[in-house]
């Protein structure tokens, strides 16, 4: 593993936080969030390179959610403000972008249909649209957002954090500094590849040459490598390019000596044991017809877009605030309900940034409208030209999930960069088949 180091007068105030408790927080409610949504951001934006501690965290609560902004409610912890900046993504995909404005539709059972490439749906059209359909449109931006290939990440480590119990301290070569307990520490690999809309392709109808390519959307390759318990553990992940069809979800466990299919209902399960499921990954993972959308409005909110760190650091308490920088962005809000009765999620809220369309946060509510978790995304922004993909697209690394009521969270943290590659037909027939996850068994 590559190790991080955390130097000079940093590490040991960080370390001190471990000793700090967190003071005792509210339940929030749905009618608490929906309140906030639409009260007025409170006074004036933090400046750029303003220092916000607990004493003066005051300034943030119109633009971090009640439940969340608690979370950076103790000594020790401070959010760096960021001037807010543009990341326009790459001109192909602005190119198809107007080329094809206006084509898009949503469909009669919310599908989306005669889209080809770039963002299906501007500001005006979802301003001019129902809360329904507006909702979807916003759905059908996010999953159709600026992502190049995809992306990489050669080694990332899933930490399950308690306040107390049985585990070990938390370590800054992890990312954490603060307090709490580690119960458990997973690492593995993972790659998506997108085959479809693909912008800079349009001589190849957007599409990579594989034979998938005419039915899937994307795929996933994840692999555990630790600890011993897990390791060998592989997932294959395919999304159809039909939005009714049952994403094909495979998975090879060593123990068994075989390959597994997940049933669609099993998307909602906790990942791993962990405090977030396969449709939370990137705030949102799931697929849109599987909920019911609805239009919320517009808000501003802090968000960590832009993280300066190789390795972001989470302290506090239980080493779940993240300590880096952070600035204020413009978000669609959208509520998303399951179509499923048994989804042990009520509702959820998510904040969708309306210039990358990423999930700057999501909010999960129980069946008593109580919040219960809190899905933060960490991303990086990096400069350069042509289809260096690092150049132009937001680079995940990491995500804070926290479950509120049982007080545990699960921080996954990129330990290596995160990638844009350029992909191949023979590579991604030979990483993302099915048939791979047996290989050499």
């Amino acid at each position: 593993m590559r190790k991080i180091q955390v130097t000079g007068r940093l590490l040991p105030f960080l370390l001190a936080m471990s000793a700090i408790t967190n003071p005792a927080v509210a339940e929030v409610t749905r009618a608490d969030i929906d309140a906030w949504i639409a009260a007025p951001t409170e006074g004036a934006l933090p400046q750029p390179g303003a220092v916000i501690d607990a004493a003066s965290l005051d300034q943030l609560r119109g633009l971090l959610p009640p439940g969340y902004i608690d979370e950076f409610n103790v000594a020790g912890v401070a959010l760096t403000i960021q001037a807010p900046e543009s990341y326009p993504g790459h001109p192909a995909f602005a190119a198809a972008t107007a080329q094809y404005a206006g084509r898009s539709r949503i469909g009669t059972g919310g599908e989306l249909e005669n889209y080809t490439a770039g963002r299906p749906f501007s500001d005006e059209q979802i301003a001019g649209a129902s809360p329904e359909q507006a909702g979807l449109m916003v759905a059908w931006n996010q999953i159709n957002r600026w992502q190049y290939t995809g992306y990489q990440v050669s080694e990332l480590s899933m930490s399950y954090l308690a306040d107390s119990g049985t585990g070990e301290r938390p370590r800054a070569e992890w990312g954490l500094v603060g307090g709490g307990t580690v119960s458990r520490r997973l690492t593995q690999r993972f790659h998506r590849v997108y085959l479809n809309y693909l912008a800079w392709l349009p001589e190849d109808s957007y599409r990579f040459d594989v034979p998938d390519a005419e039915r899937r959307f994307y795929k996933d390759y994840i692999e555990f490598v630790s600890p011993f318990d897990v390791a060998g553990t592989k997932f294959v992940v395919e999304r159809s390019l039909d939005p009714h069809e049952d994403d094909q979800v495979n998975t090879y466990l060593p123990t068994e000596r075989r390959v597994r299919r997940f049933s669609a209902k099993e998307r909602a399960d906790s990942f791993m044991g962990s405090d977030v499921t396969l449709d939370d990954f990137d705030g949102f993972a799931g697929r849109v017809l599987d909920y019911r959308w609805r239009y919320l409005g517009r808000r501003q909110v802090l968000d960590n877009l832009d993280v300066a760190a190789p390795l972001v650091l989470y302290g506090g308490p239980r080493s779940r605030a993240l300590i880096d920088r952070w600035q204020v962005r413009d978000c669609h809000v959208v509520e998303l309900v399951s179509t499923w009765d048994g989804h042990p999620y009520k509702s959820r809220v998510l904040f969708v940034d309306r210039e990358t369309y990423d999930v700057a946060l999501a909010l999960a509510f129980d069946h008593q409208d109580r919040l219960w978790k809190v899905f933060d995304p960490i991303y990086r922004q990096t400069r350069g030209v042509g289809h260096d993909a690092n150049a132009t697209v937001s680079s995940w690394r990491g995500q804070v999930n926290i479950t509120l009521s049982g007080d545990t969270a699960t921080v996954v943290h990129a330990l290596t960069d995160t990638t844009h590659p350029d992909m191949k037909p023979s590579a991604i027939k030979r990483i993302f088949s099915v048939s791979s996850l047996t290989s050499g068994k």
